[in-house]
């Protein structure tokens, strides 16, 4: 460890038990309870200040571009529903259509077809 670094920490230290001391004495109670009174007022105008940049600044972008995200997500899962009915529709209607040829045409070739198989010579 640097002795810079040591020496920060060793005044760090004595600022906080010297503070911690000082709070336990009677004539600084009074300025303990101004001090932290103004901290506290000084602290909740930040915090205000921060929440009202916040909500001018920011909320206005990000709510735009999740608004924007969000309608396209909708748009393509909605494409995505339509492809999946069509889909089953489809598959629906060839089934269907294949058990009445083959009740109408029963026996024909063309109703219960072999499998395809590939032949190399």
């Amino acid at each position: 460890m640097e002795k810079k670094g040591l020496i920060k920490y060793i005044i760090i230290i004595t600022i906080i038990l010297l503070v911690a001391f000082l709070s336990q004495q009677a004539y600084f109670r009074g300025i303990e309870k101004t001090f932290i009174s103004d901290a506290t007022n000084k602290i909740s105008a930040c915090l205000a200040d921060g929440s009202n940049w916040l909500t001018s600044k920011i909320y206005p972008k990000v709510s735009g571009e999740v608004q924007k995200r969000g309608d396209m997500i909708k748009t393509e899962v909605n494409q995505e529903k339509n492809k999946i009915s069509e889909n089953i529709l489809d598959k629906t209607k060839n089934y269907f259509s294949g058990v009445a040829n083959s009740i109408m045409h029963p026996g024909t070739p063309q109703n219960c077809q072999p499998a395809q198989t590939s032949t190399n010579k």
